[in-house]
């Protein structure tokens, strides 16, 4: 068995895993409200592509052309689990093109180690794990674009970088920046393929960056500023989603989070520069969210992280070959260490075995008509997302509210409840049914 092979085995079972683990957790209702966001979007596909909770067209959030190829495998499943497996699909290609990149330059047993480390890198894991999302596309494109561009294979260089500008608007962002360092480094050593390939990303990079804003915005039908701003918005002294300080621990302890894994070998490269935008999109955030480990956000600069590491590894090896093998062993270790005793996906919380209660679940959503205006809370949002009437909490004043009273998080507990137990006091809402605390109630005089 080739050593390649064995590359594509490894993904493949890395896939599988991270897909029954998605099945546990959404079964067993702990996904999020991402998973029903995107499920909301791609289901509207040709109606557009809205959701409740960005309150119309997700284009006028993200510039996400390559959700569409989404839609065929969701609609022919009609589950939310076809983006579960999309996602870990798309996570677990991160492996064969950073294989190939580190092949050219060591042993393959080396270079199977490398691809090694990728698919245990725990925050890979995180953003594998975590809902759905369209960042989840590009640590594999981003790699796939630096393969096809080390092996000067344009063709397959100008494809990724197409997918990848489809993916989010950031992914232009972060091109321009890769393009522009492109430029300077084959400029220095005259290579004229280089050079060009590196302007016309820069080129396109920023043409993507303005037609989103200029075209798909307006036309999506945005009237407002552009909502992500706000996680830049450091006027902002107090937020719900958890505001902390410019010079706060977790900024700093985030890219230890990062750097520990691989046992700093990827700053041994100056490939890691590519990685400086995506973790400037996420350390400048004021809000903790974008720098916790286990979010999506990560996929920004995971893959520049990746092969950075590859790229380090390598220049170790061409000095002193039995120190790459070191490393690579103890990256390997820390690892495995990390998803065991310390893993950004939060196992514990997440997974469990299947209870009574879920079956209840089950069978009261299984009850509601399948266009039903009904406001609930995040875990049965993500189960509801086929439905195009579903929101989140009360703001949308829905004709039907559906809540779980075991149910636990801040938001529920200081934000949505007080406001149902006050429409309830008010005589705005009333119970029309229950099942093992899992309440119906339907507004007043609708």
């Amino acid at each position: 068995m080739t050593t390649l092979r064995r590359v594509w085995i490894a993904s493949a079972i890395y896939a599988a895993v991270y897909f029954i683990l998605g099945i546990d957790r959404y079964v067993t209702y702990r996904s999020g409200a991402d998973l029903g966001v995107f499920t909301q979007s791609i289901a509207t596909v040709f109606h557009g592509f809205s959701n409740t909770l960005e309150g119309g067209s997700h284009f006028t959030f993200h510039f996400s052309p390559i959700l569409y190829l989404c839609a065929p495998l969701l609609l022919a499943f009609h589950s939310p689990l076809a983006l579960v497996a999309i996602q870990s699909i798309a996570c677990s290609l991160v492996a064969p093109p950073l294989y190939s990149i580190a092949r050219r330059r060591m042993p393959e047993n080396l270079a199977f180690g490398v691809a090694l480390v990728a698919l245990l890198y725990p925050p890979l894991a995180g953003v594998t794990f975590t809902e759905f999302h369209e960042i989840g596309f590009a640590p594999a494109t981003a790699l796939g674009l630096l393969w096809a561009v080390d092996a000067r294979r344009w063709g397959f260089a100008a494809l990724f970088a197409a997918v990848a500008l489809g993916i989010k608007e950031d992914q232009a962002a972060i091109l321009a920046f890769a393009g522009a360092f492109g430029i300077v480094y084959y400029l220095r050593v005259r290579d004229r393929a280089g050079v060009a390939f590196s302007a016309g990303l820069v080129a396109s990079a920023v043409a993507i960056f303005v037609f989103f804003f200029s075209v798909v915005r307006p036309l999506a039908g945005a009237t407002d500023a552009w909502h992500p701003l706000h996680f830049y918005a450091w006027d902002r002294v107090v937020d719900s989603r958890g505001t902390t300080p410019w010079w706060s621990f977790g900024r700093p302890a985030y890219f230890l989070e990062a750097m520990l894994p691989l046992a700093f070998a990827c700053l041994s490269s100056p490939m890691f520069v590519l990685a400086l935008p995506g973790f400037a999109e996420c350390l400048l955030s004021h809000e903790s969210l974008a720098y916790t480990m286990g979010q999506h956000y990560a996929g920004a600069w995971i893959p520049y992280v990746l092969g950075a590491f590859a790229f380090g590894i390598a220049r170790i090896y061409a000095r002193r070959p039995r120190a790459a093998t070191i490393v690579l062993r103890t990256s390997i270790g820390l690892c495995i260490a990390i998803l065991l005793f310390a893993s950004p996906t939060h196992w514990g919380h997440f997974l469990g075995p299947r209870t009574a209660h879920h079956a209840a679940l089950d069978r009261v959503l299984a009850k509601l008509p399948p266009d039903l205006e009904v406001g609930t809370h995040d875990e049965l949002y993500a189960h509801l997302g086929f439905d195009p009437n579903a929101s989140i909490g009360l703001s949308r004043n829905p004709r039907y509210a559906l809540f779980d009273r075991t149910y636990d998080s801040a938001a529920w507990v200081n934000e949505v409840r007080p406001q149902l137990q006050r429409g309830l006091a008010a005589g705005r809402y009333r119970l029309l049914s229950s099942d093992d605390g899992i309440d119906l109630y339907e507004r007043v005089g609708s």
